[in-house]
């Protein structure tokens, strides 16, 4: 008996026949895949992820809500506000549409 045959228990009832010949029901691919479940299979597919509630502008990547940066350009997702008004700013703005301010004031 062999260590693999040692730890695994060996074959039990096929003691006297050797080797992956055609005598294990079921055994490893030689079957035309009778009892080999699993195997050459596609992975099961991944659960579905949410719809993205955030599109980075720069490189167009999704994320879930509540995200404050890209995760693969560092772009900031949430949206510049004016210092003058509080108004919502366009990304690259350089002045305010609402009160003309300077963006980066």
């Amino acid at each position: 008996m062999n260590w693999f045959e040692r730890a695994f228990g060996g074959h039990r009832g096929h003691s006297a026949q050797r080797g992956h010949g055609r005598s294990h029901e079921g055994g490893h691919g030689h079957h035309g895949g009778q009892g080999n479940e699993g195997w050459g299979r596609a992975p099961a597919p991944a659960a579905p992820r949410p719809p993205a509630a955030v599109i980075c502008p720069r490189c167009n990547a999704g994320h879930p809500e509540g995200a404050r940066f890209c995760s693969q350009c560092a772009t900031p997702l949430v949206p510049q506000s004016c210092a003058q008004c509080r108004q919502a700013l366009v990304q690259g703005a350089k002045f305010c549409s609402q009160c003309g301010a300077a963006a980066g004031t």
